[in-house]
């Protein structure tokens, strides 16, 4: 049986809110075994989303963390506030460590020290564009492990094989975490290969042109859904057993991704844009 989770992010306006709602009464129907919630430049929308969504049917909600946002003195404080809000564990993203600001792993331990339930951190299939070599990408994820992670959520990626070969590296070097792979549905191709270029995400060009021609015939979001499940159902076949989709806090495509991959929502669907 494949689980399934999912991520949002704080809406910045009353209308995006209400449109994150439905997103989230509509996904919440696939019994998703978990749902994060990304941190932007003020923490505290993290916190204010996930009070929102607490009682939404996502499964246990998780707060994204990043160094960068934190500093050790108030760290514990913030900990303790995601708790109150109703997450029950954190992703712990790493940031430019300097003397006032955390490392990951100081993250981390203090999140075991305050008994996080869960604390994911992030993997790179293709590694991190900041990274000296693919071994020393994954020497950081090994030290994210011992750290105290229980769980990796990995970058978004379009070629089965290029998460493959990073799960069997991986597991060869002494990893031991569940590595999640995360599933980006392609909901603008633009603004999709903007960020793929960001942070290192093979696209090949036989892909691209696809999606360009899909656009240029009017079948953008059914091209969307072929190409996610295709890659979805690659990766179930090669024994993945969690799969975290990136949902841009829009539920049609990733709903209709879900649905082809054999998850019975519990719930009539409702299309959202």
């Amino acid at each position: 049986m494949t689980n399934i989770s999912f991520e949002f992010f704080p809406p910045k306006t009353v209308t995006a809110a209400f449109a994150l709602q439905r997103t989230a009464e509509t996904l919440a129907g696939f019994a998703p075994q978990f749902s994060s919630v990304t941190c932007s430049r003020d923490p505290i929308k993290t916190l204010d989303t996930i009070a929102a969504m607490n009682k939404s049917g996502l499964g246990p909600l998780q707060a994204h963390i990043t160094c960068v946002a934190q500093t050790r003195d108030d760290l514990a404080a913030y900990l303790d506030a995601a708790k109150q809000a109703g997450a029950k564990g954190i992703v712990a993203l790493r940031g430019d460590a300097t003397p006032q600001r955390l490392d990951v792993c100081d993250l981390i331990q203090t999140a075991r020290l305050q008994s996080c339930e869960n604390i994911f951190v992030a993997a790179y299939p293709e590694v991190h564009p900041m990274a000296q070599t693919a071994q020393s990408d994954i020497d950081i994820l090994k030290r994210k492990q011992d750290a105290g992670a229980t769980a990796a959520i990995t970058q978004f990626f379009f070629h089965p094989g290029n998460f493959l070969r990073f799960r069997d590296q991986a597991v060869a070097h002494g990893i031991t975490i569940p590595l999640i792979p995360g599933i980006l549905p392609v909901q603008n191709w633009k603004a999709t290969e903007s960020m793929a270029l960001a942070c290192g995400t093979t696209i090949e060009p036989d892909l691209a042109e696809g999606f360009a021609r899909a656009a240029r015939e009017g079948r953008a979001e059914l091209m969307a859904i072929a190409q996610a499940t295709e890659l979805c159902d690659k990766l179930v076949r090669a024994g993945v057993d969690q799969l975290h989709f990136y949902t841009m806090n829009r539920a049609t495509v990733v709903a209709a991704i879900c649905t082809a991959i054999g998850k019975s929502p519990t719930q009539t669907l409702r299309q959202v844009a």
